[in-house]
């Protein structure tokens, strides 16, 4: 992807929202009323079950390309956060910063060439389809079932990533194709995400932006995944997002995908089986 082409027409399409005008520590588009969610006591078969959902569901390490690695960063992150005021653009790309430290991923220090984009817009269905017609070929590594995704899903945060592939060698244990994540594009239409703190939303957008997962991803209630469903979700990176993140930047890169996917499940199963 070339990111900084990317940059420019990315510049142009976003606007900075009203919602976001006045500098805060952590503005919110509007306050949802307050929701307590009881948590549950599972087994560690229950527990099992669901973490093997989780990673079945984001699609890192795919069942039908087991012998490919999952898709993570070997390069460093550099984010800009564009459609804000500058205050809370420093605010986006600090929080964010600390997300990629804490995960085990690399962040470039100081003055950077941008390889995350953090948008944020009044439409992003609109968005999407006026900067795909002019710049096609910025999705050229999506599959088509996964650019209609991009346009037709109705998220109020969309996404995709730039993804070298290279060959994984003839070792038994490797991977057939080594991918590494090069470049990510998030974004965020703000009036589809009203109700959500801007750290909360900078929390689920670092959490794609690090995990190159599909963005037909459902929500899941033990994850900043459901952060917009129906505002019950958690509001900030979990301990099982956390661990997640955690195993997906310790784990070996160059090993199969279904090896790969047995270590971060039995990466959420600990320190304990239950949430």
């Amino acid at each position: 992807m070339l990111f900084p082409r990317l940059l420019l027409a990315a510049a142009l399409f976003a606007q900075t929202p009203a919602a976001f005008a006045e500098p805060a520590a952590d503005p919110t588009l509007r306050s949802p009323d307050d929701i307590v969610v009881e948590g549950e006591r599972l087994t560690r078969e229950e527990a099992k079950k669901r973490a093997n959902a989780f990673i079945r569901t984001l699609g890192v390490a795919p069942g039908i390309y087991s012998q490919d690695s999952v898709a993570r960063w070997t390069v460093r992150l550099c984010p800009r956060a564009l459609g804000l005021s500058d205050e809370h653009a420093a605010l986006v790309e600090g929080w964010f910063r600390d997300t990629v430290r804490s995960s085990g991923a690399r962040i470039a220090d100081g003055k950077c060439d941008a390889n995350v984009l953090l948008l944020f817009v009044d439409d992003g269905a609109n968005f999407i389809k006026l900067f795909k017609a002019r710049y096609p070929g910025q999705f050229a590594d999506m599959s088509g079932p996964d650019i209609r995704d991009l346009v037709e899903l109705d998220k109020p945060v969309r996404w995709w990533y730039s993804v070298r592939r290279t060959s994984g060698g003839l070792s038994l244990i490797g991977p057939q194709t080594l991918r590494s994540i090069e470049g990510a594009t998030i974004v965020i239409d703000v009036n589809d995400a009203e109700g959500a703190t801007l750290r909360a939303v900078t929390d689920y957008a670092a959490f794609v932006a690090l995990s190159g997962i599909r963005i037909r991803a459902e929500p899941q209630s033990q994850s900043i995944l459901g952060l917009f469903d129906d505002r019950q979700g958690k509001r900030e990176l979990t301990e099982w997002d956390k661990r997640f993140l955690t195993a997906l930047y310790t784990i070996p890169h160059e090993r199969k995908g279904r090896y790969q996917r047995g270590r971060l499940v039995g990466a959420l199963l600990k320190p304990d089986d239950t949430e």
